[in-house]
Formats: C-alpha cells, structure tokens, sequence
C-alpha cells in the first residue's frame, strides 16, 4: 500500500507542474492536508482507498464542532476535493467520497478599507532618511497605488518596473502576467528607496532585472510574512480600533476608483480578478457610502416629522 507521504508528494507534483497552483495556495493546501491526515491516523486510516464518505463528513463535523472559520472550513474541503479527485484520475481510488458532500454556503463578508484621511495619515507623514523608513514607505505607496497583493509586491524584480512609464508587471495568481500603472507619488517613493535606501540594504550600487525591488534588512528579497507585519504595524499606528488587515490597501485602492468613477471592468483587469463576481462586491460598499451621503445632504431624504 502506497504511504500518505508519497501520495502527497506526488499530488503536490501535479498541482504545481499542472495547475500551476500559486505559491501561496500551495503552502495553505500543504496545512490543510497535514491536518487531515492527523485526523485519518486518529481514526487508523491507513491508506486512500479505506476513506469513504461517513469519514468525510465526520472530519467536516469536527471542524465545525472546533468553530474553524467557515473560510477555513471550505478552504480544507476543496483541497480534499482536489485531492480526490487526483486520486481518481490516477487510479489510485475507484470512487471518489467527497461527490455527495456540499459545500458549504458562503458568508458574504463587506472588506474592510481605509477612508481616505486615513490614507492620507498614512503615506503623507514624514519618513525620516532612515532606510528601512524609507522602504516601507514605497511599499505602503506602491500597493495603494496599484492595489496589489501582498504576494505580488514582494516577487516584484528590478526587471518588472518602468518608472519612467510608471507601469509595473506582475504576476498573480496561476502565474497570470498583468501591466499595471502607479501614481506619481508611489514614483517618487520608489525613486527615493532605489537611490537612497536599497543600496544601503543590499551594500551594492549596482541592480540587475532579476534582483528583487523590495529587501529586508539583510539585503535578501522581502517575504510576504516580513511585509504582512510591516504593513500591519503602520495601519495600528492611523486605525488602532478598526480590524484592517495589509490585504484592505487592497479594498481601499478598489473602493477609492469606483468612488472616483472608474468602471467595473477597468477595476477588475486592475485588481487581476478572473471573474467579475470578485470585484462586484466593491459596488455594494459604494453604494451603501453613496446612500449614506444622499441621506444627509439631501433636503428630502430624510423622514419628514409630523403631519402633512
């Protein structure tokens, strides 16, 4: 009988050499079926062939007793599925377990996004000349500016950047290539970091087009876990109240456009979204903001009080 370590590392092979999974849904798959397989080897499943749907639906259970986020939760059960399937296909399974199990409804969640003092707050102050200063702030300034993903700013190289054009290319998820433009202050950021900073970070003067554009303090390309804390500290400093994560520059550069009357589809080829569905949730947050600002300006928008 096959381990569940080898049927692992082969599956892991096939999503990277055939689905060209993204790096990042790769490490959270990787997580996900370390801990089903703790789960099988609590229940003394040994191999795939053994997991039947009443084993399923139990570790669903379990899940959902241990009030996992229903992000989570549906995150894990399309891995299963996606393994399974695999298995499937390969002969490795004669009938897949996971074909009568649902997936759970989604809970519509509005993102969270910065108002536009915060923004304000939080690029416009003063920076300083100390290096590490003066990175952060081009990251903070590129990402608004172009509503990247946290993964897509740091896999960034020197190559990817025209700062004369002020376009940038970036791969995102399933490696899909997109141009896409920044503003001229996140400009004249990166053109302050890549004079003044980035040389000290990296101790050399000189770049090549592969070399990453953002490091760390020891001149070695930024992780998204280093720019994930980066980013978080700077948004507690303008909204310590408010549950803003690094991902809401993000929802903050997509609500700003709409507001600002750029077009559903502009917004989506910005954001590399591969269906208008992901972007269509930005109406509902401009919407509810419009009508709250027609509610109070308006003459006749509010209840009129007594009789008429």
């Amino acid at each position: 009988m096959e381990s569940w370590k080898k049927i692992c590392d082969d599956f892991f092979e096939y999503l990277k050499t055939q689905k060209n999974l993204s790096e990042q849904t790769a490490l959270s798959y990787s997580c996900d079926l370390k801990h089903f397989l703790h789960y099988l080897e609590s229940m003394e499943i040994k191999g795939p062939q053994q997991v039947n749907l009443w084993i399923i639906r139990n570790y669903l259970s379990r899940l959902h007793e241990a009030d996992y986020a229903h992000s989570t939760i549906s995150r894990r059960l399309a891995c299963l599925r996606s393994l399974f399937r695999y298995l499937c296909q390969t002969g490795k399974i004669d009938k897949n377990p996971l074909l009568l199990v649902r997936t759970p409804k989604k809970v519509k969640r509005l993102p969270q996004f910065l108002y536009l003092n915060e923004v304000q707050d939080l690029l416009d102050k003063s920076w300083g000349n100390e290096k590490l200063g003066i990175r952060d702030h081009a990251l903070l300034e590129l990402i608004y500016s172009s509503g990247l993903r946290i993964g897509e700013a740091v896999h960034i190289n020197i190559g990817d950047i025209e700062l004369a054009m002020r376009s940038l290319r970036v791969k995102g998820k399933g490696e899909k290539e997109r141009l896409v433009p920044f503003g001229s202050s996140a400009a004249a950021s990166l053109r302050v970091y890549l004079a003044e900073a980035r040389p000290l970070l990296t101790k050399r003067k000189n770049t090549a087009a592969a070399d990453p554009l953002f490091v760390n303090w020891r001149g070695e390309r930024l992780t998204t876990r280093g720019a994930y804390g980066i980013i978080t500290k700077y948004l507690k400093r303008v909204a310590l109240d408010r549950n803003l994560t690094p991902h809401s520059l993000r929802h903050s550069f997509a609500t700003h456009l709409l507001e600002g009357g750029a077009d559903l589809r502009s917004v989506q080829e910005l954001l590399g979204h591969s269906r208008m569905s992901s972007t269509q949730i930005y109406t509902h947050i401009t919407g509810d903001r419009i009508k709250a600002v027609y509610e109070k300006a308006h003459p006749r928008a509010k209840e009129r009080k007594g009789g008429g």
